[in-house]
C-alpha cells in the first residue's frame, strides 16, 4: 500500500533536482563572446614611421559608425625579402557608433611597404579593447587587425567581444 503523498512528492523533487542540476551548468559556463568584424575605408597619412586613418566602418553588433587608427612608436627595422621593410609598431585605435558610444582598443603588429620607399603599407597585428564608454561600458574583447594603405585606406578588425 502507498501513500496518496509519494507520487506528487517524487515529482516536486524530480522537478527540484532538474533546476539545482540547470543552475549549476548555467553558474559554471563562462561568458559567450560574440563574433566580431569590423570593416572599414578611409584615408589619411602613412609612412613606415606612422600611420593615421579614419572613416567610416560597418561594425557587426554596432551599426553604422567610424574608425580611426594611429599607429607610432616605431621601432625595429629590418626587410621583408621582397624589397621592401618592416617595423614593430604599436598603435591605438577606435570605432564609434553613430550614438557617440566608443570602443576604444590598443594595437601592436608589423606595418610593412611592398618594395623601395615609396608603396602601399600593410599592418598586420593584434588587437585588445582597452575601454568602451555609453553603451559599450563593460566591454571586453581582441582579435586580429589588418589594414592596407595606398589611396585608400582599408581595415578589418576581426576577433571576440563580450559585454555586449
Amino acid at each position: 500500500m502507498t501513500s496518496r503523498y509519494v507520487k506528487p512528492t517524487f515529482a516536486i523533487l524530480a522537478a527540484l533536482a532538474l533546476s539545482l542540476a540547470f543552475a549549476a551548468r548555467t553558474i559554471a559556463a563562462p561568458a559567450a563572446g560574440l563574433n566580431w568584424e569590423v570593416h572599414g575605408t578611409g584615408s589619411g597619412s602613412a609612412s613606415l614611421t606612422g600611420v593615421s586613418s579614419s572613416g567610416p566602418a560597418m561594425p557587426q553588433h554596432v551599426g553604422n559608425a567610424t574608425y580611426s587608427l594611429s599607429l607610432s612608436m616605431p621601432g625595429t627595422v629590418g626587410t621583408n625579402g621582397v624589397g621592401g621593410a618592416c617595423e614593430f609598431i604599436t598603435g591605438i585605435g577606435s570605432v564609434t557608433a553613430a550614438d557617440g558610444s566608443t570602443i576604444s582598443f590598443a594595437t601592436v603588429g608589423t606595418l610593412c611597404n611592398e618594395a623601395g620607399i615609396i608603396s602601399v603599407l600593410h599592418y598586420n597585428g593584434t588587437y585588445r579593447i582597452t575601454a568602451g564608454d555609453g553603451r559599450f561600458v563593460g566591454v571586453a574583447g581582441g582579435g586580429s587587425l589588418t589594414a592596407t594603405f595606398g589611396s585608400t585606406h582599408f581595415i578589418k578588425i576581426d576577433g571576440t567581444i563580450t559585454g555586449i
